[in-house]
């Protein structure tokens, strides 16, 4: 007999082996009367984690963003989002691979011909598989975070609009910048 058949019998009877070694537990008789108990939970007070305690995070304000990109071009497009802060204080800014947009981190865009409501970019349906990267930056008082990237569209005019999303000392953040108008040709 090969082994595979043997370990196929085995298997086979395993249930009734099982059986035949354990012994029946004794039956309970029924209980008269019995009441369940009910235990009220302590409450929780709103806003808070059970065993975690509370931790202030300030939404940095003082923060502007400006999209950057040369009005006319030929070939790929290159974006510059500037982050600046005039804020009294230092801004930790982070922000990770966004995998509708091509796994880009920043500026995240979204680009419409103009004329007409048609969304170039991104497309719908075309979302991709980013490696979980963060980049973190910090934006001293007076000083600003610089993102690039590179389009590649069509021969045509469009208006793109660009954000930062991302957090802002740990704060969930999203800046939006003025539209710019792109012509590729």
């Amino acid at each position: 007999m090969s082994l595979r058949l043997a370990l196929l019998a085995a298997l086979l009877l395993w249930p009734a082996w099982i059986g035949a070694q354990s012994t029946a537990l004794p039956e309970l008789p029924p209980v008269e009367n019995w009441q369940p108990i009910f235990v009220e939970p302590a409450p929780i007070p709103v806003g808070t984690s059970v065993g975690v305690p509370p931790v202030a995070v300030a939404v940095p304000t003082g923060l502007t963003a400006t999209l950057i990109a040369p009005r006319s071009v030929a070939g790929r497009v290159p974006l510059t989002l500037k982050v600046a802060n005039a804020g009294a204080a230092a801004v930790q800014l982070g922000a990770g691979r966004d995998n509708d947009q091509n796994c880009a981190v920043a500026p995240l865009v979204r680009v419409l011909r103009v004329g007409t409501r048609e969304v170039v970019y991104p497309l719908a349906g075309e979302p991709r598989l980013c490696a979980q990267d963060f980049r973190s930056d910090t934006a001293g008082k007076g000083e600003a975070v610089t993102y690039t990237r590179e389009l590649e569209l069509a021969s045509g005019d469009y208006m793109i609009e660009g954000w930062f999303a991302g957090s802002g000392n740990g704060a969930s953040l999203k800046l939006s910048a003025q539209p710019v108008r792109v012509t590729v040709r």
